[in-house]
C-alpha cells in the first residue's frame, strides 16, 4: 500500500488527535483529572439515573416507529447501542442495532434500519427545537456572538424538516440508483447484491409506512424527551465534579457538542469533536474557555464510563439471561 493511501487512511485519525491536542494545549490537562477524581456520589448517581432513564425513552420511541407491543423488552438493545456508539470508530456502532434486532427479535434488518435513520433525523430534529426554545428564553444572559448562532440553527431546522418530509422519496431515488449502479458493475445476480436490493426495498416500504402524523408527533415528543434526559446527565455529572451550572445553559452549551459528536469522521467516543463543540456553546454563556475544555473532556469521558458499565451489563444479559432462557423454553 502507497504512502498516500497510508495517509489517507490515518487522516481522521491524525485530524481528531490534532483537535484533542490543541484543546488540551489551552488548559492543564491535571484539571480534567482533578474533576474526574473528586465525584459526588449522590450526583453521579443522579447522572446514572437519568442515562437509565434515557435509554428507557428511546426504547419507547423505537416503539413507536417499530410497533412493538413490548418497547421495554429491547432496553438491552438501546444501553448496548449506546456502547458500541461510543466505542467504535465513525459511529459505526449504529450498524449494531439492525444486527441486534435481527438476532433477537427476527426482525428484518432493513425495517430496524429505517427506523434507525428516522430517529437520528428527529434527534437533529429535537436539539434543534430545544436549542432555539432554551437560547430564545435566556437570551439576555448570552454573549453577542449567540445571534448569529441562533440564525443558522432555524436554518438547520428547516433543512431537517425537509428531509424528514422527503424520507419516502429519497428512499425510493436511492433504491433507483443503488440497482443503477449494481447493474452497471455487473453485480446485480450475484447472492449478497440481491439480499442489499431487499433490504433497501424494506427500508423504503417502511419510510412510506412511518410517513403518518400520529407516528411522527409521538416520534418528536419522545426524541424531546430523550434530549432532555441527555442534557440532565450532563447537568448531573457537572454538579458530581463541582462545576454547577444552570439546566437551560447546559442545554445551549451541550448542543454544539452532541451535533460535534454526530460528525461521522473517524473519532472514537467523539473526542476531540465533543470537546470542540462543548467549548464553543458554553461560550456562548459566557463559561471561560478552560473551564469548558476541561469539563467537556471530564464529561465525555464519564458518559464514556457510564456507556461501558451499563452496555456492558446489556450485552451478559443479552447473551448469557436471554440465550439461557431461549434455550430453555425450546428445550
Amino acid at each position: 500500500m502507497s504512502w498516500r493511501r497510508w495517509l489517507r487512511k490515518l487522516a481522521p485519525y491524525l485530524l481528531t488527535l490534532g483537535i484533542v491536542a490543541l484543546l488540551l494545549s489551552q488548559i492543564d490537562p491535571g484539571e480534567i483529572l482533578r474533576l474526574l477524581t473528586h465525584l459526588a456520589p449522590a450526583w453521579l448517581a443522579v447522572g446514572w439515573g437519568f442515562y437509565l432513564l434515557t435509554n428507557v425513552v428511546r426504547a419507547y420511541r423505537f416503539g413507536v416507529l417499530l410497533n412493538l407491543r413490548h418497547p421495554l423488552d429491547i432496553l438491552p438493545e438501546m444501553l448496548a447501542l449506546s456502547l458500541f456508539n461510543n466505542t467504535l470508530p465513525s459511529r459505526s456502532g449504529e450498524l449494531t442495532f439492525p444486527y441486534f434486532m435481527y438476532k433477537w427479535h427476527g426482525m428484518s434488518v432493513g425495517e430496524s434500519a429505517a427506523a434507525l435513520i428516522l430517529a437520528r433525523i428527529f434527534d437533529y430534529l429535537a436539539v434543534g427545537l430545544l436549542f432555539l426554545a432554551f437560547a430564545l428564553w435566556q437570551a439576555p444572559h448570552l454573549t453577542p456572538h449567540a445571534a448569529p448562532i441562533i440564525g443558522v440553527t432555524a436554518g438547520l431546522l428547516f433543512v431537517s424538516v425537509l428531509i424528514l418530509a422527503l424520507t419516502p422519496w429519497l428512499g425510493q431515488w436511492g433504491l433507483r440508483a443503488l440497482a443503477w449502479l449494481l447493474r452497471r458493475l455487473g453485480w446485480q445476480e450475484k447472492g449478497w447484491a440481491q439480499k442489499m436490493l431487499r433490504g433497501a426495498a424494506r427500508m423504503v416500504e417502511t419510510f412510506q409506512q412511518l410517513r403518518r402524523v400520529r407516528v411522527y408527533f409521538l416520534t418528536l415528543g419522545w426524541s424531546l424527551l430523550n434530549w432532555l434526559g441527555v442534557f440532565a446527565w450532563f447537568t448531573a455529572f457537572l454538579y458530581a465534579m463541582g462545576a454547577p451550572y444552570p439546566y437551560p445553559f447546559v442545554v445551549i452549551g451541550a448542543t454544539f457538542a452532541s451535533l460535534g459528536k454526530a460528525i461521522p469522521f473517524l473519532t472514537v467516543s467523539g473526542f476531540g469533536a465533543h470537546e470542540a463543540g462543548w467549548a464553543v456553546g458554553f461560550g456562548l454563556t459566557g463559561m471561560p474557555l478552560d473551564m469548558a475544555i476541561a469539563t467537556g473532556f471530564a464529561v465525555n469521558i464519564l458518559t464514556l464510563l457510564s456507556s461501558i458499565l451499563f452496555g456492558g451489563a446489556a450485552l451478559i444479559f443479552m447473551y448469557k439471561i436471554r440465550a439461557r432462557r431461549w434455550e430453555e423454553s425450546s428445550a
